[in-house]
């Protein structure tokens, strides 16, 4: 079998790029990174770059940040200190590109209005700019791997509107494009965790099995029937050969749904536990008892978990770093990374994958063990983003620009195959 190509990032990080480095960073330092998030009513109000959250024990702090490559002044500082008591937040971050003379005047000036303005005009010293907001040490490897699923992801999003131009009576693509912003945006607003849990379930509900839909209309069905499963061509398409289609981008986007139910459940039972929550408030009975069964279920049995509080930041690495894929071959390997990266104990790491199914059961759970490949796989987790975290374990466990040392730590023929299979589809959307 001929050798995998190595994904190579863009070299210089500009615009969009230098926001994912910066985020990047940030989310590699142990922080929940939401970014580019849109509040949208009759009009487009504002776009905020990143909301990140610390999850702590008995904290989940937010802090808006604002990035900003080129020109800059006083209005950017204003604006953001608008946007602070608009959404009430209590602070914002200022990240610069370009520094100033009189950088040190506009951060006291910035701190009173309690805004942190940060100078990044050497790149070279990012790390150590940055290294307050850092609860992990950041390393390369889960950098630039962040980097690479921030770019896939920009990369793959893009289709989805790209398609929807072209072909403005296929459902399919507005629905798609309808579901990321509810994920995303729409529901962002909702500060109250409860109220944001009900409207990201409600989005969910109505999108449930979309990527079967799309499939179903994408070979002459009607969207709107009711399809609960892919086709087998298109199941075969998409994972056994994981052909570069726009089922990959509803996988992300349904398990990126999930995710978020996931974090704002944890914002919730922190709040609970720090007597941030009136259970005897009118409104907040009101807004539980509309929570599904499953939700409430699943909020009593995961607050049993000692490191609950960690999993948003856990699941968020799973994703964009490891790529929703545990190698079984070097498994303890793997959780002791797993472990490190995101401070849960690896003795915990069985509870933080069980998390999932607490929240969103399913009969034999979230994991698939693939036959003759020494790979468990998260169910119709997103097949490109599997590269992702392919091209990750090359980065962390060898030394090698390509994949030849680190198939040599693996034992099934078919796990080379199906690594070198997702690698390359990555490396397609990618390039």
């Amino acid at each position: 079998m001929s050798n995998s190509t190595a994904i190579e990032l863009p070299k210089i990080p500009k615009n969009k790029d230098y926001e994912d480095y910066l985020c990047a960073y940030l989310q590699a330092g142990g922080l929940y990174v939401e970014r580019n998030i849109i509040h949208r009513e009759v009009e487009e109000l504002l776009e905020l770059d990143i909301l990140t959250t610390d999850f702590q024990q008995e904290s989940a702090k937010n802090l808006l940040v604002e990035i900003k490559g080129g020109d800059w002044g006083f209005s950017d500082i204003f604006k953001i200190r608008g946007w602070l008591t608009y959404l009430h937040y209590d602070e914002g971050c200022f990240i610069v590109q370009k520094s100033s003379q009189s950088i040190s005047y506009f951060q006291d000036k910035a701190k009173e209005l309690n805004i942190r303005l940060i100078d990044n005009s050497d790149l070279t010293k990012t790390k150590e700019t940055l290294s307050s907001f850092f609860n992990i040490e950041p390393d390369k490897a889960e950098i630039e791997t962040i980097r690479f699923a921030y770019l896939l992801e920009r990369k793959q999003l893009a289709q989805i509107k790209q398609l929807k131009k072209k072909f403005p009576d296929t459902k399919s693509y507005q629905n798609l494009d309808d579901y990321f912003f509810k994920t995303i945006s729409g529901s962002f607003f909702s500060r109250d965790p409860i109220r944001r849990i009900n409207k990201l379930f409600d989005t969910f509900i109505r999108y449930k099995n979309i990527t079967s839909k799309i499939c179903h209309e994408l070979n002459g069905g009607n969207f709107d029937d009711d399809i609960t499963e892919l086709s087998s061509k298109c199941f075969s398409d998409t994972f056994y050969k994981a052909k570069n289609n726009i089922l990959h981008v509803s996988l992300y986007v349904e398990h990126l749904a999930r995710v978020t139910i996931l974090k704002c459940a944890i914002e919730h039972l922190i709040d609970r536990l720090k007597g941030n929550y009136d259970p005897k408030n009118i409104f907040n009975q009101l807004e539980y008892l509309t929570l599904p069964n499953t939700i409430k279920t699943g909020l009593t049995e995961i607050t049993k978990d000692k490191y609950f509080y960690l999993y948003p930041r856990f699941w968020q690495f799973f994703t964009y770093v490891f790529g929703g894929f545990i190698l079984t071959d070097i498994e303890e390997k793997e959780f002791e990374l797993l472990s490190k990266k995101t401070g849960v104990p690896v003795d915990e790491i069985p509870n933080a994958f069980d998390a999932f199914n607490k929240l969103f059961p399913r009969h034999d759970g979230w994991f698939f063990k693939f036959p003759k490949s020494s790979i468990k796989w998260h169910n119709f987790f997103p097949i490109s983003f599997c590269g992702i975290g392919a091209n990750y374990r090359r980065l962390v466990y060898t030394d090698d620009k390509d994949y030849d040392d680190l198939y040599k730590l693996l034992s099934n023929n078919k796990t080379p195959f199906d690594l070198s299979k997702w690698n390359n589809l990555a490396y397609e959307i990618l390039k």
